[in-house]
């Protein structure tokens, strides 16, 4: 009986998940007690070393071997002088720009970002007189489109001091948006649309082109073409 690729796969696939459901027990056992042996050695193992480097350092410990002996052994005066060493930190002090700023117009110092003007740009905080900003005209609009009588054109002049043939023009040609309410309906809406269709399709009978006789015309006579 031959087996084919699939099968044999699906065999190693079976012993492998056998084969790991057995050693995990093992190799989970006593972990914590074997973790903590490993964590309390004081010394951790070196990993080690190449051969070659292992035969360099045969040879450098037999050529000095007073200098390798004291390098093992612990020198009281150097480790009293490292425990008179102490490490204290502060912060540094603020360093001053030493660029020459203008009084009058200092750079930003605060780097947050900025958030979006309400009419798209910052509105300016000083307006001379016979000036108005995108606010301010919009109100001026709004309120003489409430009432017209009352917020006329020369009324608005004489409060902003702005040419009156200027609040004129743009009483003219601008507006605020409005909002219309429709009114409520007591008759029910009826279908506004065309009672008869636009395009008419209009029968007719044509004239139909005679049936293709079966006879055929007698080929040309030699003489015929000699004529021609």
């Amino acid at each position: 009986m031959k087996l084919s690729q699939c099968s044999y796969y699906e065999i190693d696939s079976t012993m492998g998940k056998v084969l790991s459901s057995i050693r995990h027990p093992f190799r989970n056992f006593n972990l914590e007690s074997r973790a903590h042996k490993v964590i309390s050695q004081e010394k951790p193992k070196p990993a080690p070393w190449r051969h070659t480097d292992q035969i360099e350092i045969e040879r450098l410990m037999k050529e000095h071997t007073k200098e390798y002996e004291e390098s093992l052994q612990k020198h009281e005066e150097l480790d009293k002088h490292l425990k008179q060493v102490y490490v204290t930190s502060t912060n540094p002090d603020e360093i001053p720009n030493k660029k020459n700023e203008n009084p009058d117009r200092p750079l930003p110092t605060d780097r947050t970002t900025v958030q979006p003007f309400l009419y798209g740009m910052k509105e300016p905080e000083r307006i001379p007189a016979g000036k108005s900003s995108l606010k301010g005209i919009l109100e001026l609009i709004s309120l003489h489109q409430n009432d017209p009588k009352i917020y006329n054109a020369k009324k608005i002049a004489e409060d902003t001091m702005i040419p009156e043939n200027t609040i004129k023009n743009i009483l003219k040609y601008y507006r605020v948006f409005e909002v219309y309410i429709p009114q409520e309906r007591q008759v029910k809406a009826k279908f506004a649309g065309p009672s008869l269709p636009r395009v008419e399709i209009i029968k007719q009978i044509r004239k139909e082109l005679p049936a293709p006789s079966s006879k055929r015309l007698p080929p040309p006579s030699p003489s015929d073409k000699d004529k021609t």
